[in-house]
Formats: structure tokens, C-alpha cells, sequence
């Protein structure tokens, strides 16, 4: 494999692209209200995740958001951005925005790029309530295109406060070509198969969603907990949401200057998933 990588911007979309092959990994950008990854292609070009849904607007590709976050006597959501779905949505009550730097430090590595974002999360009266470090590693594998993604939240200006919620934390919009209604499977550690239920909200080494598709064969999306030693809660639903989402459970609170991080692997493969490859890909 050519391990020479460049990457190529497109309304401001930082693609990262192959020399040698043409092979497309995906892309990083951010628009007025958040950062994510999107697209993101298995090896044969097939994408895995979805930009966002007609319902869901806000589940964009591979992503963070949270809500609601409190700092001090303020608080705000970041899980929903516009457009509204409604008039009445309370899902879009003090909505907040992450506020992401232009610049984007870039750096190549063996098998693909790195890019570190920088990024303030805002209230609805746009003040600060803290910062981010969102990095995101794009690299090639001859078996699939590998995206880890870490979100650190640093309590810049006070304490933090996450609430118990199940708005939250990071993960993707699965490709509606991979979900159940299409024929899909669920994937779970120990041969565990079949809808959602195999694995939502609880643990498992990994979630894939799997299917045929017609003239190629099976492709499928794959993530893991790159956290140490955490298997979960993971938020799985059959219409593409899938997260991992520890203020499912319980809030999390950060004293001031301290930080929080989530950090997860998405996997994008082509064929059958076997046990051998999702652990070699956990492992990685």
C-alpha cells in the first residue's frame, strides 16, 4: 500500500485522499453549529454513515453532542441544531452551538491524517461555557477505513455539569442501506445477533450494523469504546442512532479547569464481520 496521503478541501470539507490509488477515507469539517466526520467510506467506497436525517437533522455522520450542559447558574443544549423540526420541539429550548476554529491543525501520519479541532461551546447568548479539543484520525487498513474519533471537554470558565440524559455523547447516523428495515443486522460481542435489542443499553466490545449489498456483497459499520476498560452504555436504535453514552446511566461532573473525554472507534469494512476482525480492530 502506498502509505502517501493528501488532503483536499472542498467546501471546507477536508477530504483525505490517496495519492497512489485514488481511495477516498472520508472527510472532516464543521459548519455553523458543529463539527463531524462526513463522508466515510469502506474501502470500496461505500459510505457507512449518514449526514443527517429528514427527522433528525442534527445526527450528522460521525459526531459529539451533549444536552444539556451547566456551568454555574447557566445551561444549554448541544445535541439538537437547526433547522427545527417544529414549533413546539423542546428539544431546541436554550439552544447552544459549537463554535469551531477555522484553522484545523493537519498532520499526516503512516497510514492517513490527523486533524485537531478546537472548539468553544456557546450558549444561546453565545458566552462560553467550555471548551473542546475534538481530534480525529483517519487511516487506511487493506480491510477497512478506520476513524477515531476523542472529544476533550475542558471546564474553562467553571465547573461543568453533564445531566443524565440520553442526548448524548458521541457516535453516528448508521447508513439507512445497514439498518433492520433493510434487512440489516446488529452485530454484538460473543456471536450476539440480530436487532437492536442484542446490545442497547447495555456493554459489548463492539456494535456493527451489517447487510448485503446488491452486486457487492456485505459492508458494515463497526465501533468501539476506545476509553480504557469501558464497554458501554451503548444507545443503539433501529432507525441509525448509535451511541456510546455514558450520561445514560448517570451525570458527570468536571471541577473547573479539569477536562472529560469520550472517545470512540468507527470502523468502516467491507465483507462478513468475523470475530477474529472485530478483535483485531478493537485492538488496533
Amino acid at each position: 500500500m502506498n502509505n502517501v496521503f493528501e488532503v483536499k478541501v472542498n467546501a471546507k470539507t477536508h477530504l483525505v485522499v490517496q495519492n497512489d490509488t485514488g481511495r477516498c477515507l472520508g472527510g472532516v469539517g464543521a459548519n455553523f453549529y458543529r463539527p463531524f466526520v462526513f463522508p466515510f467510506y469502506t474501502p470500496a467506497g461505500h459510505t457507512v454513515v449518514q449526514e443527517f436525517a429528514f427527522d433528525h437533522p442534527f445526527h450528522n455522520g460521525i459526531f459529539v453532542g451533549q444536552g444539556p450542559v451547566q456551568v454555574g447558574e447557566r445551561e444549554a443544549g448541544f445535541w439538537a441544531s437547526p433547522p427545527c423540526r417544529s414549533f413546539t420541539d423542546k428539544v431546541f429550548e436554550k439552544l447552544g452551538r459549537m463554535d469551531t476554529e477555522k484553522e484545523i491543525d493537519i498532520t499526516p501520519h503512516a497510514d492517513g491524517v490527523q486533524f485537531v479541532q478546537r472548539v468553544i461551546w456557546r450558549d444561546e447568548n453565545e458566552e462560553p461555557m467550555i471548551d473542546e479539543i475534538r481530534t480525529v484520525k483517519l487511516y487506511a487498513r487493506a480491510d477497512a477505513t478506520v476513524c477515531d474519533m476523542t472529544s476533550e471537554k475542558i471546564a474553562s470558565y467553571g465547573a461543568a455539569t453533564y445531566p443524565q440524559t440520553k442526548f448524548g455523547s458521541i457516535g453516528i447516523r448508521v447508513e439507512p442501506r445497514l439498518l433492520p428495515l433493510m434487512g440489516g443486522l446488529v452485530l454484538g460481542d460473543n456471536g450476539r445477533k440480530g436487532g437492536v435489542e442484542v446490545v442497547h443499553e447495555g456493554e459489548s466490545d463492539f456494535v456493527a450494523y451489517q447487510n448485503l449489498l446488491a452486486g457487492h456483497g456485505p459492508f458494515g459499520v463497526c465501533m468501539t469504546i476506545l476509553n480504557k476498560d469501558v464497554r458501554g452504555p451503548w444507545f443503539i436504535r433501529d432507525y441509525g442512532m448509535a451511541l456510546y453514552n455514558p450520561t445514560w446511566t448517570g451525570s458527570v461532573s468536571t471541577p473547573a479547569g479539569k477536562s472529560w473525554t469520550v472517545s470512540l472507534r468507527v470502523i468502516a469494512y467491507d465483507g462478513e464481520l468475523t470475530p477474529a476482525k472485530a478483535e483485531e480492530w478493537c485492538l488496533l
